[in-house]
């Protein structure tokens, strides 16, 4: 953009320029910790169980003992063509069990982390915790023969956790005027006159018409004098 004005007999001209400038930026606005649980099972006990019928008071067992540790899970299932009982327990509960089982004391098993009684599957699950020696328990109570298929995993989970950094573009417009004045002196003079000179020379002018003409006035009174 461009102006110009006259004071004092300087010319200035004026120019504003107008730049946008377009600013980009990332900022954090965020973070989030994710947790992922990975776990690869593994096989404990997988295969069929013939159990014969039972002729005591406590019935007549299956077991299958594992380690495991606090943390660990133990999941799987069982399905039979009768009815049975499934016990998991720690390994000192087993031995006080088993040996009330022999002696004719109670069939209860103290302190199970599983028990699941009269059916003909289980889905079971649960949650090791501590560490050391359990036993997975498939109890025949029935005066018939149990035909069974027991599969039976341990997993370890393995947790992880990951913090998420959520960014954010800013787009920002700034705008800068930029003024700048330049300055030109006119000289006055010949170039053109101010109205104070032409006012000067306009007197000199009507003076030198005035003289003229009293002089021809005087040239006429003397030549009609003579005659």
């Amino acid at each position: 953009m461009f102006g110009s004005q006259l004071v004092n007999g300087q010319q200035y001209t004026t120019m504003t320029n107008t730049v946008t400038n377009v600013q980009t930026s990332t900022v954090a606005i965020g973070t989030q910790t994710v947790t992922t649980m990975t776990a690869q099972p593994r096989p404990i006990f997988s295969a069929p169980i013939t159990i014969p019928p039972s002729h005591g008071v406590c019935g007549v067992y299956f077991v299958q003992p594992f380690n495991a540790t606090s943390g660990d899970i133990l999941s799987g299932t069982l399905t039979m063509d009768n009815k049975a009982d499934l016990y998991v327990m720690a390994d000192k509960s087993f031995q006080a069990w088993s040996h009330q089982v022999v002696a004719g004391g109670t069939c209860a098993p103290p302190n199970p982390l599983i028990l699941q009684q009269g059916e003909t599957s289980y889905n079971f699950s649960t949650t090791i915790p501590s560490n050391g020696v359990y036993e997975l328990v498939v109890n025949n109570l029935s005066h018939s023969t149990v035909n069974t298929q027991l599969n039976a995993d341990l997993t370890t989970p393995t947790i992880t956790a990951a913090t998420i950094t959520a960014y954010s573009t800013i787009t920002q417009q700034v705008i800068q005027t930029m003024l700048q004045t330049s300055v030109q002196n006119e000289q006055t003079g010949s170039g053109a006159p101010s109205n104070t000179v032409a006012i000067l020379i306009g007197v000199l002018l009507l003076a030198a018409i005035a003289v003229i003409a009293y002089l021809v006035r005087t040239k006429r009174r003397n030549s009609t004098g003579n005659k």
